[in-house]
């Protein structure tokens, strides 16, 4: 029996082993010119690979974002899979150094050369993919790289079976293929070996003398600086540091081996409040890889602001004498128990300081994709601040203590919690209540007539623009957040205090994991859901008190969502007196007056706002922004349906003017939910009629779904398409003379256009656009 088992196995593997198609030979056309990779090689890979490849999120891990990327390799490990333990990080740059380290982590080279079984030539697996778009050029059907069950070929027979079956799903993947003068460099460099040439670690004088005097600071050995720079640290490890703005150089702040003078060598932790045992000093490296904008976070760092880090960490005197805290697990993930001994003021000012960074950071991050994660959150919303004068956990020297174990955060679990843990959310609800009403107490003793609108903070002054209050705008599975009231007012709004920034810092930046495990995760995005309740609570209490439930109710419907999202009013009276019973707009009105944020000038409406028509010919940018501020009213179209349907809501627009000086604009859906408050069955609780759409200037979010060229003599047929859009088979044939379909053979002259555009416009914030999310059907018509 053993043996007829045996037998039938070889004869199994002999007809799959024959069955294979062997890979054709790559052609190409070689150069004889030396090719530099810097200079020949990068280019191409930053404008046509680095838009799909350069994250968490890219096919196969696989990052062309630097030549250590393409050298790491692929995985075939789905970074996105549940798990029940915690992975091992495999982050570029950190957690190996060279090609052997990271090929004992399971990754394989897409750039190493293998023997093609035809002819005995030696062709890598990228020249492979490279030469099979360069056969079939076409792209057939729908591609989301995202999403797409890849092979993540390793070796000659996977790599055929593959293409046997996807024929079109060559490089670049779903897209156009790559000129021929591109195709034959990039083959060729491949061939002979792919070298680097890369300068490594070319870092200006000026920019050597800025990051001298902030590393003598972060490891100044007095033990005042010491907690101060940890602090520091653990909001900073994924800024993208500026000390140039004209440079282009960014820096990123590490643990190293190694002191000031000497080249860096990183400790790598998962978590940047984790125990290094070892000596360490604070040291900024500078980042080799290509910008990408959905991680790109910067941070200022010059003289202003090395001042300002000795106002509010070392001149003042602390309460406590300085010690150095611990870095047990349980304690570290919270900063406002492990770091209390920082005056709490300074550590709010600290973060209110930057804060379009901070906000940032909860909604990039390093995750890059996070729709589980991300459905927690509305798809638009407005967040303000208290001022610091105001804010009782800052001027209070007891509430804080007093109430630390209510402000637990699930992070302290670690990131490989049991599954059992995640039945502890329900004991976080109780812990959250019991703030609650401690915080309510409290706030009656020193306001008996409640908050008035002076509590609301009113920015950095004018050179920050608009940062008192910030938009969120979420994108199905990314999102956005934006200096200044962007759109027309929301159903919900945030008022967040130093205790809840702090613990949103902690839980979604600093303390969660990428790699961690399924409960890990789980227990995160549900504690959101009570630090998202608590965001709009302390909003609720500056309108009338009769009207809190009301309000609240109005966002959580739903039997097992109105279970699920407690809400715990006070019993205080607002101090604010009001004249209408539209109470959030007419808040929002003294929030405008008091803070001085201007009000978008296309999407929001004003009472008695009258429609305007649209126009047979536009001639300038105002009568353009007339026409779209009428678009964002209720209509009869079925564009926002059909587009959210295919998981879209983002378009980028560029109007092309007679004058040459075109204009962009960005187009976001912003989907009505009956709640937020439940993980699964989101399309249950979406209601389309509700559905709103803005018209931004400029670039909103880092993924694209849809590129859009309009001719200004163009405009009154594209408005009125879009004012009257039917979804049948007419007006599809009409949208695609404006929309830039994936398989439109222009498709890489509209993608450099709007980058260029957007480094031209804002070079200190540009980052490359991603394309992963790009609406997914190619048409060939």
């Amino acid at each position: 029996m053993k043996i007829q088992i045996l037998v039938l196995t070889l004869v199994t593997l002999l007809f799959t082993a024959c069955s294979i198609k062997p890979l054709e030979p790559v052609k190409f056309e070689t150069i004889k010119e030396d090719i530099s990779f810097t200079n020949d090689i990068k280019p191409i890979l930053d404008n046509r690979c680095v838009s799909c490849h350069s994250c968490y999120n890219s096919p196969c891990q696989l990052k062309l974002s630097s030549f250590e990327g393409l050298q790491r390799g692929a995985s075939k490990e789905d970074m996105y899979a549940n798990r029940l333990s915690a992975a091992n990080p495999t982050r570029l740059f950190t957690d190996a150094v060279n090609e052997k380290q990271w090929r004992e982590k399971g990754f394989f080279s897409v750039s190493d050369t293998l023997v093609n079984s035809l002819d005995n030539s030696k062709e890598s697996i990228m020249m492979q993919y490279l030469f099979q778009k360069d056969k079939n050029p076409l792209n057939i059907g729908e591609y989301s790289p995202e999403t797409d069950e890849l092979s993540c070929s390793k070796n000659n027979d996977e790599l055929s079976e593959f293409f046997d079956d996807n024929p079109h799903k060559g490089m670049p993947y779903g897209f156009p293929a790559l000129e021929k003068k591109e195709y034959n460099l990039l083959m060729t460099w491949l061939k002979n070996g792919a070298k680097d040439d890369t300068p490594k670690n070319i870092i200006p004088k000026k920019e050597q003398v800025q990051i001298k005097r902030f590393e003598k600071f972060l490891n100044n050995k007095d033990i005042k600086y010491k907690v101060s720079a940890r602090y520091i640290y653990e909001h900073l490890f994924l800024a993208h540091i500026s000390f140039d703005d004209k440079s282009e150089n960014f820096y990123e702040l590490v643990r190293s081996k190694t002191p000031n003078g000497n080249e860096v060598e990183i400790i790598a932790t998962k978590f940047p409040y984790d125990e290094v045992k070892e000596e360490f000093f604070y040291r900024f490296r500078k980042i080799e890889s290509t910008i990408v904008h959905k991680t790109h976070m910067v941070y200022k760092l010059n003289n202003s602001k090395l001042q300002r880090y000795h106002e509010l960490f070392i001149k003042p005197k602390w309460d406590v004498k300085p010690y150095l805290a611990t870095y047990e697990k349980d304690i570290a993930a919270n900063a406002l128990r492990v770091l209390e001994q920082i005056p709490a003021k300074s550590r709010y000012e600290f973060m209110l300081d930057d804060i379009h960074y901070i906000i940032m950071t909860f909604i990039r991050g390093p995750v890059c994709k996070g729709q589980v994660a991300l459905n927690v959150i509305q798809d638009h919303f407005w967040v303000m601040f208290m001022d610091p004068k105001y804010d009782v956990s800052v001027h209070d020297k007891f509430f804080l203590h007093d109430n630390i174990e209510n402000l637990f955060i699930p992070n302290q679990y670690g990131d490989n919690p049991s599954i059992l843990k995640t039945t502890s959310i329900l004991d976080n609800y109780e812990l959250a209540k019991k703030y609650q009403e401690n915080k309510s107490k409290i706030y009656k003793q020193y306001y008996p007539k409640g908050l008035d609108i002076n509590s609301i903070w009113k920015g950095n002054g004018e050179k920050t623009q608009n940062d008192s209050m910030l938009t969120i705008y979420r994108h199905f599975n990314s999102a956005s957040v934006h200096k200044g009231a962007l759109g027309n007012i929301p159903k919900t709004l945030w008022v967040i205090d130093y205790p809840l920034l702090e613990r949103i810092y902690y839980s979604l930046v600093a303390g969660f994991d990428i790699f961690g495990n399924t409960p890990h995760q789980l227990l995160v995005r549900k504690h959101m859901d009570r630090l998202r309740i608590e965001g709009e609570s302390n909003f609720l209490e500056y309108l009338p008190k009769q009207s809190r439930k009301a309000y609240f109710s109005s966002w959580y419907k739903g039997w097992l969502a109105s279970q699920l999202s407690v809400y715990v009013p006070s019993g205080s009276q607002s101090s604010i007196s009001y004249k209408t019973n539209d109470f959030k707009e007419e808040f929002i009105q003294k929030v405008f007056n008091h803070t001085k944020i201007k009000k978008d000038s296309i999407n929001f409406i004003e009472k008695g706002y009258i429609n305007s028509k649209i126009k047979e010919n536009y001639e300038s940018k105002e009568e353009i922004e007339q026409t779209l501020k009428s678009l964002t009213l209720p209509n009869s179209s079925e564009l926002i349906q059909t587009f959210t349907n295919s998981k879209s809501n983002l378009a980028h627009i560029r109007i092309k003017m007679n004058n040459k000086k075109d204009l962009v604009y960005s187009i976001i859906i912003n989907r009505w939910h009956e709640n937020v408050s439940l993980l699964f069955s989101e399309e249950s609780r979406l209601d389309s009629t509700k559905d709103t759409i803005n018209y931004i200037e400029g670039f909103i979010g880092s993924y694209p779904n849809i590129y859009v060229e309009v001719k200004q003599n163009e405009l009154n047929e594209f408005f009125n398409l879009l004012k009257n859009y039917k979804n049948n088979e007419n007006d599809k044939k009409k949208i695609f003379k404006f929309v830039i379909n994936r398989a439109n053979p222009n498709f890489w002259k509209s993608f450099d256009w709007f980058n260029s555009e957007f480094k031209r416009k804002d070079s200190l914030n540009y980052g490359l656009m991603d394309l992963n999310r790009y609406i997914s059907k190619a048409i060939n018509d």
